[in-house]
């Protein structure tokens, strides 16, 4: 009996470091401590060696896992992406879509400097496909035609993902005293209008701006299908 029991746990053990790859690492820590070193130093300053240098090993012991820095970067964007919140189909299919554009928004304010590779990918893998699936549902409830869902799918995304990273990229933002005097010194009889309007960029919220671009997409699309917004 005590044979049989230390034969199945050796068993075990080697499909636990078979799981784990080289040198034991678990490609879910090593996706984790990238996305924690990727928020403290950029992307600019991110690399697979310092990474190595994170969690004890040569760089190519890390790439084992993912084939290349692209699928790499692929598994952290799929990471972010697991953190956002499963949306139900009770609510209506305009709701649906706000929640999760606000998830999203939510998301980049929480990790600024790895959302940006969510706009790499078509999809970022397992954890995405059933946001997809969702977004997919919603639209087709809004009067989406299956010719036209891949196409309004992916306009969907990208303005979302797109908002958002202009928000943590700087453009979304308040206007600053010296842009708004730039614009207020433009002569009178070509810019008018941006010269009227130059002081109230001071008071632009981002949240707003989020809000007003989702708002315009969903009223585009219900009136596309001949349907209320509401």
């Amino acid at each position: 009996m005590g044979r049989m029991m230390s034969t199945a746990a050796a068993k075990s053990n080697t499909r636990i470091r078979a799981s784990l790859g080289p040198r034991g690492l678990a490609k879910n820590e090593i996706v984790e401590t990238a996305v924690s070193l990727m928020e403290e130093v950029g992307e600019a300053a991110f690399s697979v060696r310092k990474l190595g240098g994170r969690v004890g090993c040569d760089p190519m012991a890390i790439l084992y896992h993912f084939k290349n820095k692209d699928g790499m970067y692929r598994a952290m964007a799929d990471a972010l992406v697991a953190k956002l919140s499963p949306i139900g189909t009770d609510q209506p299919w305009q709701d649906r879509l706000r929640t999760h554009a606000r998830d999203h928004r939510a998301l980049a304010l929480q990790y600024p400097n790895t959302f940006p590779l969510l706009q790499r990918f078509l999809n970022t893998g397992v954890a995405d496909f059933p946001h997809i699936e969702m977004v997919h549902r919603a639209l087709a409830d809004g009067g989406v035609s299956d010719a036209e869902a891949p196409a309004v799918c992916l306009a969907w995304y990208a303005g979302v993902i797109g908002l958002c990273t202009a928000e943590i990229g700087g453009l979304v933002r308040t206007a600053s005293e010296s842009e708004v005097a730039e614009m207020e010194e433009l002569p009178s009889a070509e810019f008018p209008v941006l010269k009227k309007l130059a002081r109230t960029y001071l008071a632009v919220e981002t949240e707003t701006v989020f809000e007003i671009a989702n708002e315009l997409f969903l009223q585009g699309l219900g009136s596309r299908a001949g349907r209320s917004p509401d």
